[in-house]
């Protein structure tokens, strides 16, 4: 009875391991693209054998477990294709860890603390030093391909990079994928910032957590803005951030 019980305990925490097993998003959706609205045409959602599903936390999700994360009042999904239009993957993210809301405090643009030193290259070759950037304002996007959150500010941060394009404002997206995989997700969708790859150690060294992350370096090389997650006024609060450091 001993060794019964034993092995019901094992049987049981293994199904635990299995259904919160992990993995490495990024090489399971390597070489797939995020599905745009006219690719999907005709094309049923639902769970199926031959699609994986993950959370965007990299955690596995089984087939049978899977309808409660169709609810698109619980979860928004990303769909992922092959280069023949099949679905692959679904990428879902529970609606609350947006974090949506709104900060109604004023501007404060006084020194916070000092930026992390950093020595960046974007994907077109173009260098960036903390240390030469001195009497610029740095304006910083933490993304990745499969943050629905991130995707959806874009359109509204590439209207931010328009209006300061002839000032001296500096513009970097960070981000952990390699040069490749950033150049494919620019084929469906456009962000104009200087996109930085393989990003890992900013990532630390700014301690982000939370995708998107926004962050403002003053001229003088001191942080005056820390925004995390997909909050309305976001794009908002780093304009009125500008436009105060270039009034100074």
């Amino acid at each position: 009875m001993q060794k019964f019980f034993l092995l019901l305990v094992f049987l049981v925490a293994s199904t635990t391991v299995i259904a919160q097993k992990k993995v490495n998003l990024e090489e399971k959706l390597q070489g797939l693209h995020i599905a745009m609205e006219d690719e999907m045409a005709g094309k049923t959602i639902e769970p199926s054998k031959r699609v994986k599903m993950y959370l965007d936390d990299g955690t596995v999700i089984k087939r049978k477990n899977a309808e409660v994360y169709f609810d698109p009042d619980k979860y928004d999904k990303l769909i992922y294709l092959n280069d023949e239009g099949e679905i692959k993957a679904y990428v879902f993210t529970p609606i609350e860890d947006y974090n949506i809301g709104t900060q109604e405090n004023p501007v404060d643009i006084s020194p916070k603390q000092k930026a992390v030193y950093f020595n960046l290259t974007d994907i077109n070759g173009n260098h960036y030093r903390l240390d030469e950037l001195k009497g610029k304002i740095i304006v910083m996007n933490y993304w990745f391909s499969a943050c629905r959150p991130c995707i959806l500010e874009m359109p509204e941060l590439n209207k931010l990079v328009d209006k300061y394009k002839d000032k001296n404002v500096i513009f970097l997206g960070l981000t952990y994928h390699v040069k490749p995989n950033i150049k494919r997700f620019l084929q469906r969708f456009e962000f104009k910032y200087n996109l930085i790859p393989e990003s890992q150690v900013e990532i630390l060294n700014y301690q982000v957590k939370v995708y998107p992350t926004h962050i403002v370096i003053d001229q003088n090389g001191y942080i005056v803005l820390r925004e995390e997650g997909l909050n309305y006024d976001t794009v908002d609060t780093l304009d009125k951030t500008i436009e105060a450091l270039l009034q100074k």
